[in-house]
């Protein structure tokens, strides 16, 4: 199932990986292996669109709703 949050995590995780200057052919593998990942901590509110951390929010909510997506796709 694909969440309407998806393709803005896509999104932030090319983003990432361009500026952290990833080369372009490894980018769509890097990013299929962290979708999921992304899109959590945009859902719990802990990352921002440019994939920056968001200085006042607690990283244990991205993770805890990273664990929550990854249960409900089993």
């Amino acid at each position: 199932m694909i969440s309407n949050i998806e393709p803005l995590a896509r999104e932030m995780t090319e983003h990432i990986c361009r500026r952290n200057g990833l080369p372009e052919a490894n980018i769509p593998g890097w990013v299929d292996l962290h979708l999921q990942c992304a899109a959590a901590m945009l859902e719990a509110g802990v990352m921002d669109e440019d994939g920056e951390w968001i200085a006042d929010k607690n990283v244990h909510l991205g993770i805890e709703a990273y664990r929550e997506r990854v249960a409900r796709q089993k």
